[in-house]
Order: structure tokens, then C-alpha cells, then sequence
């Protein structure tokens, strides 16, 4: 769960991104969506609960951010990581899910999978990591309950106790998204 400074930090870096301007969307018209989350959480579970055989961890992040047609939103998510390679540490992200909540309580959910590599400093320590993948829209409520729409993610994420890497505070990552989504303003299903 964040705390209350971080939470502060939070806010204040999304102050600096600047709020994106908003299309609203009618019946079946597909608009651009974009922004940033700034995620933390716990170490990766190294269990991998819920994962498939082969999973080297589940990772799990609750955060904060911007997303076009939802405003602030809140989110929370989860995915298996598969080892590709040792080292220099190459992973594949499966079974992603990421929630939205925006501020009237609407969620949309999205489905997504990528690769990640390690940053390691000069000692061989890991520091942090990249990451791209895809999404995929699964569901929603509110405004988002027939939506549907796909696009890209890009992650950079900063290992804890080192030092702060991309400008993020320690231990945070920063996930942006893109893409196109399909939804009607108007509708009010739950």
C-alpha cells in the first residue's frame, strides 16, 4: 500500500507529466488512450502463486497515475515472470492483469504480457529493469462495461536501496501506456 509521503511524491510527479487532454468517446468510436501509473510493492513473491510451471516469480504493484477517458486513477496488478536468460537477466511477463479505478469508481481492466530485462551496475548488482509489452482490454464497469481496444506498455523500475534510477523515487516503476479503446461515454452498465 503506498504511504502517505509517497503517495505525496506521487502526485507531485504527475503534476510535472501535466494532465492530458481527454476525447470523450460515442457509441463504437475508437479514440486514442494514454498515461503513466507510478507503482511499488512488495518483493516478487518468489512462490509464483498462481502461475504456470516455470514461473521464476508473481509480481504484484498497487500505484497511482493519469489515464486519458479515466482521469486519476488508482491500480493494482499482478503477473507470472518466466526466466529467458540468466545473465544478463532476461524475462517474459505472463498472465498480466492490471486494474483502473478511476475516481467515480469506473474500472477498466486490461490483460498483458511482455519482456523485461535487468540493468545491472558495474559490480553485477541488479539496480532495475526495462520493460515492453502489449494490452489488451478484458473488462470494465461503468463507462468502460462494452469497451474494448488494444496498445502498448513501456515500464522502467527502480530496485530498492540503491541508487534512484529514470528520476523515480526509490523503489518505484513507472508503467506508460498507449493505444486505441472503444467505449461509450454514456453507458452505465455495472
Amino acid at each position: 500500500m503506498l504511504t502517505f509521503s509517497r503517495i505525496a511524491m506521487v502526485i507531485a510527479a504527475f503534476l510535472m507529466l501535466g494532465a492530458a487532454p481527454t476525447l470523450a468517446a460515442g457509441p463504437g468510436q475508437s479514440v486514442p488512450i494514454h498515461g503513466a501509473v507510478l507503482t511499488e510493492g512488495p518483493p516478487p513473491d518468489m512462490t509464483a502463486p498462481g502461475c504456470e510451471s516455470g514461473a521464476i516469480w508473481r509480481f504484484n504493484r498497487t500505484g497511482a497515475g493519469q489515464l486519458s477517458h479515466l482521469g486519476g486513477v488508482g491500480s493494482v496488478q499482478t503477473h507470472c515472470t518466466y526466466l529467458v536468460t540468466p545473465m544478463p537477466f532476461s524475462a517474459d511477463m505472463g498472465g498480466g492483469s492490471i486494474t483502473f479505478t478511476a475516481a467515480n469508481r469506473d474500472t477498466l481492466v486490461l490483460a498483458y504480457e511482455g519482456v523485461t530485462d535487468a540493468i545491472m551496475d558495474g559490480g553485477g548488482a541488479f539496480v532495475g529493469y526495462t520493460a515492453q509489452g502489449t494490452w489488451t482490454i478484458v473488462s470494465g464497469t461503468g463507462r468502460f462495461a462494452h469497451a474494448a481496444g488494444s496498445g502498448w506498455l513501456d515500464v522502467v523500475g527502480d530496485v530498492p536501496g540503491g541508487d534512484a534510477l529514470f528520476g523515480l523515487p526509490d523503489g518505484f516503476d513507472r508503467w506508460s501506456f498507449g493505444g486505441r479503446i472503444t467505449y461509450d461515454a454514456s453507458d452505465r452498465s455495472k
